[in-house]
């Protein structure tokens, strides 16, 4: 028999979202419930999240466009839009987030966000600052009213997570990892991906939606189980 120590199981989950999709605020929170739980349960797992690219709108101008409406032509009258909010805020109940919907003015490109984060994770920054950094971003937006879409914004806010550097802004000002943002947005788009959030856990599993964090811990569980 081998002394040797057996290692520790591995998970990966891949969250795909969008830094405008509510439901993506909504399911980030609940993927940290769900991580949490996991943790209690099986504290010999070693767990990566790695955050890709989407974009609910390829067109949208750099500069954004003014948030109210915007969504009344996205979904026909304003009444249709403060249905959704409604329908949004309810179900985030419990989750430990909010929307404060009329302190948004513009719905922005979210390429900025993205750049930074890809630019984070190749430099293979603290996995624990980044996550903090993607929630403060999504907070930023949904709750504060804060334009994500200007540099910064973004620079304040990996300054408080710590991960600001000297030349962060006139790099978020550029165009470096622009074009990897939209190839990561169209290879998910390829693997059939239509909407976010949308979680890939190790490389196999894929779970579309909110879910609430049972369900997420359920798939985790099943993601570490070995196949027959």
């Amino acid at each position: 028999m081998s002394n040797m120590p057996e290692e520790a199981p591995t998970l990966s989950i891949d969250m795909v979202a969008d830094f405008v999709c509510v439901w993506c605020h909504v399911g980030g929170a609940r993927l940290g419930a769900a991580l949490a739980m996991l943790a209690a349960q099986r504290p010999d797992v070693r767990v990566t999240v790695r955050h890709q690219p989407f974009l609910l709108d390829t067109a949208m101008p750099d500069d954004g466009h003014p948030y109210p409406d915007y969504l009344v032509r996205k979904f026909g009258s304003l009444d249709a839009v403060k249905g959704l909010q409604a329908q949004v805020s309810a179900a985030a109940e419990g989750s430990g987030v909010h929307f404060d919907f009329a302190a948004i003015r513009r719905r922005p490109s979210t390429v900025k966000a993205h750049r930074l984060i890809l630019r984070l994770q190749a430099a293979e920054a603290d996995p624990a600052r980044v996550a903090a950094l993607v929630h403060a971003i999504f907070r930023a937006y949904f709750e504060q009213g804060q334009d994500i879409g200007r540099s910064a914004v973004l620079a304040t806010l990996a300054d408080a997570a710590g991960l600001g550097a000297p030349d962060l802004i006139d790099w978020l000002d550029g165009a470096e990892l622009a074009d990897e943002v939209l190839a990561q947005h169209r290879q998910i788009r390829d693997r059939g991906v239509q909407g976010v959030p949308f979680f890939i856990l190790n490389d196999a599993v894929g779970l579309s939606g909110a879910q609430p964090a049972e369900v997420l811990l359920r798939a985790m569980l099943d993601a570490l189980s070995p196949t027959t």
